[in-house]
Parts: structure tokens; C-alpha cells; sequence
């Protein structure tokens, strides 16, 4: 961290994150009530940097200075006796309203003294989820989190990082061991999972899910307007035997669908809503967002809610709506007035 990360020239500042999935290997218990109860929690070792990545709200205290948080061997034991905790912990062990720094928990016996509380994040947000954070005493298991500088691009990271890389390797300080860079942006990362290393890659992957979600709703709703413009054919043969066209029909026969599909748009959405708050455990952890071992997820409303996400998925609706109704209400309004009108439905 010192040698590679702390000084890019195209990195504004960077932090050692330990990695989400090693969240599920990981167990920690904090001692509650005199040692009487045990409770589990989840503990990072983290940098100083690592709270200026991640702008965690502190309630009391403050983070960790430079020297406790650094990963270095020459960190003493003193330093590393200390712990920033969340709120909830806090409120565990201390009680609610009490200002816990300077006091010290039992984990795994062994005492850290609270430098810091901060407020309590969604585990949603694995990258910098955490209840009690300790300073990194070496880099294992680690990787790490950089923000970029302002004008500097992905690439002017990868080619300074390549470089510091090869430097290593061709350095013979392990002969037998060779470093492989990985490197992706921060979206890239929680999308891929580490399995898919690209864009092009995550997008086909998503394509035949996206094409069955909307291909059996199309289909549905194309028969159910095809049904529909049935049981109106006497409707349609009276108007266009007394003048109405066509096109006029259509359009309002094209104007109705679109209203009910905004309409189920927004009730879809409330349904939505609902269902993932209900059931957030269950939900986020089937879709990989949430570690095994983390307590129930944090969910707040503009989490769940993107007016951009929410207009592109709306606008997606309205065009399958339109190309499932233009298609039987077509066919429908070719039939002469005569057979129209002569409809027993």
C-alpha cells in the first residue's frame, strides 16, 4: 500500500478493502452484559485512507490517523488496540445517547478501545459495510478501492500500475512468484462478481433473462388485447359505419393500453417496493448483494428507487405494450363493418 498505492500520480487517494466474499468466511463475536452474552458482528481491518474512500458519518470521535491505520511493520500493539464501532454496536454495549469513546469492548478476548462511532450502512454496500473496523496490520486478503483524479482515466491507472507491477516481478525479490493486476471499474466490479471481467460480457449474460421477462408478458398481453378487440368488434363496426376511421380507432385503441400500462407501471413499482422491504434478507442475498454472515440489510427509499432506471424500464414497457397491441388491434380493425356489426359477443 505504501509503495504502490499511496503515491499514483492518477489516483486522488486510495484504501485497502477487504474483499466482500471473504465476508462469508469471516465470523467475529463481541462480549455483551459483562461477558454474559455473545453477539456476532462483522470486522474489517481497514487503512486510514479507507475513511476518506468511503465518507462514513461519525457521530463521535473521529477515524483513524495516519499511523494507526497504516499498514506498516512497525505498528505497535498499542495502536492496534482500537476500534472505530457502529452506532447499533454501541447501543448494544454502552446503552443509547452515551458517548463510548475512550471505552473499550471485549472482541474475541481481546480489548480495543473506541477512538470513533459512525452511523450504521446497508451490508447492501459490501465494499465499505462494516460494525467494527480495526487498522490493517498487513495487506492479506485485501484488495483495494481508488478514486481518481480529476482528468486521469482508467488507463492512465493500468499503465502506471502495469509499470510498478513489472518493476516487482522483474525486481527478483520473490523469484518463484509473480503478480497478476487486476483492475475494474467500481460498477464493473459489483456487476461482474468477479466472474464476468467486462461490459460486453455482463450485458449478454443479462440478454436472454431481459428477452424471456419481456417476451412471456408481450405474448400475455398481446392475447389479451387480441380477446379484447373481439368482444369490441360490434363497437368498432357501429363507429366506423358511422364514419369513424381507421387510424382513429387505432389510436384509441393504442391510447387505452398505454394509459393501463402506466398505470400498472406505478402500482408494479408500490408492489415492488414492498416485496423487497418485506423480504430484503431473502432478496438481496439471492441476487449477491449481501454476504451470508451480515446481519438483515439496512433498506432506505432512495435505494430502491432510480428515476433514470425507473424511465428507462418504464419506456421499455410502453414500446413491448405498443408492439403487442399494434399488431391484433390491426388485424381486428380489417374486418368489413358488416362482419363487425354481425359479432355475437
Amino acid at each position: 500500500m505504501r509503495d504502490w498505492f499511496y503515491n499514483l500520480k492518477s489516483a486522488e487517494v486510495a484504501c485497502c478493502v477487504l474483499r466482500a466474499e471473504e465476508f462469508n468466511d469471516l465470523r467475529f463475536y463481541l462480549r455483551t452484559d459483562g461477558g454474559k452474552r455473545l453477539i456476532p458482528v462483522v470486522m474489517r481491518g481497514v487503512d486510514a485512507n479507507f475513511f476518506k474512500v468511503y465518507h462514513h458519518k461519525f457521530m463521535y470521535g473521529r477515524p483513524f490517523t495516519q499511523e494507526e491505520g497504516l499498514p506498516s511493520d512497525s505498528t505497535s500493539a498499542e495502536n492496534a488496540l482500537i476500534a472505530i464501532i457502529s452506532r447499533d454496536i454501541a447501543e448494544q454495549v454502552f446503552g443509547k445517547d452515551v458517548d463510548p469513546v475512550g471505552k473499550t469492548i471485549d472482541m474475541e478476548r481481546m480489548d480495543l478501545r473506541v477512538v470513533g462511532v459512525i452511523e450504521p450502512t446497508s451490508s447492501i454496500a459490501s465494499q465499505s459495510y462494516g460494525q467494527v473496523f480495526i487498522p490493517a496490520l498487513d495487506n492479506a486478503g485485501n484488495g483495494v478501492t481508488v478514486v481518481m483524479k480529476e482528468g486521469c482515466t482508467i488507463e492512465d491507472l493500468r499503465k502506471e500500475l502495469t509499470e510498478i507491477v513489472h518493476r516487482y516481478n522483474m525486481s527478483g525479490v520473490e523469484p518463484d512468484f509473480n503478480i497478476e493486476m487486476e483492475l475494474y471499474p467500481h460498477a464493473l466490479s459489483m456487476m461482474g462478481r468477479g466472474k464476468l471481467s467486462s461490459w460486453r460480457e455482463i450485458i449478454l449474460s443479462l440478454l436472454p433473462k431481459v428477452f424471456v421477462l419481456l417476451l412471456v408478458p408481450a405474448l400475455n398481453l398481446s392475447g389479451l388485447v387480441a380477446a379484447r378487440m373481439k368482444r369490441r368488434l360490434p363497437e368498432m363496426g357501429v363507429r366506423k359505419a358511422f364514419g369513424a376511421k381507421r387510424r382513429e380507432l387505432m389510436h384509441q385503441v393504442i391510447t387505452e393500453n398505454l394509459v393501463l400500462t402506466l398505470c400498472g407501471g406505478l402500482v408494479g413499482l408500490v408492489i415492488t417496493w414492498l416485496l423487497l422491504y418485506m423480504f430484503r434478507s431473502w432478496a438481496f442475498f439471492a441476487l449477491g448483494h449481501v454476504p451470508l454472515l451480515t446481519p438483515e440489510p439496512l433498506v432506505q427509499g432512495e435505494m430502491l428507487f432510480s428515476p433514470f432506471i425507473f424511465l428507462i424500464a418504464l419506456g421499455v414497457c410502453m414500446v413491448v405494450n405498443l408492439m403487442a397491441t399494434f399488431i391484433p388491434a390491426w388485424w381486428s380493425l380489417r374486418n368489413p363493418i358488416v362482419e363487425s356489426m354481425n359479432q355475437k359477443k
